[in-house]
């Protein structure tokens, strides 16, 4: 099935309700429902503080989540964490000079790029499944 007719938020969503099958929301974490993010970067809905370590000081900066010429979609993170993301998770896979980037892994693995950082501040192994269940499925989408 080709990815451009997959629809990107729907996709996200099903795939942290796939996680929820198995691990709870922490009731207790600073970061807004995955799910509740994901429609937030849909509609680039900017935050009052940062959604990977809750920080409300200093720089608040958009994200995006694909990559500015993937995808519009955008979480609001603080200077450290977007420097962090940015330079490090997505260096490895954007850009990729050459070649036609498929949008949908794009977003996909932004996703999982986001959830292992809030899982290296928070701790919680339900972020680190959803960055397992994001990039399995990024490389497994055709």
């Amino acid at each position: 099935m080709p990815s451009e007719g997959i629809d990107r938020v729907q996709l996200a969503v099903a795939l942290v309700a796939q996680v929820e099958e198995r691990f709870p929301f922490p009731r207790n974490s600073s970061t807004s429902h995955p799910i509740r993010l994901i429609k937030q970067a849909e509609q680039q809905v900017a935050s009052t503080y940062c959604v990977a370590c809750g920080a409300r000081i200093g720089s608040l900066e958009q994200h995006h989540i694909a990559g500015r010429t993937s995808c519009q979609d955008s979480v609001t993170l603080c200077k450290t964490c977007h420097d962090e993301v940015t330079n490090i998770y997505q260096a490895k896979w954007l850009p990729w000079e050459h070649e036609e980037r498929d949008k949908l892994r794009c977003y996909l693995l932004g996703w999982s790029d986001l959830f292992h950082l809030v899982w290296r501040k928070a701790g919680d192994p339900y972020f680190y499944e959803l960055s397992k269940a994001f990039a399995l499925n990024a490389r497994y989408t055709e």
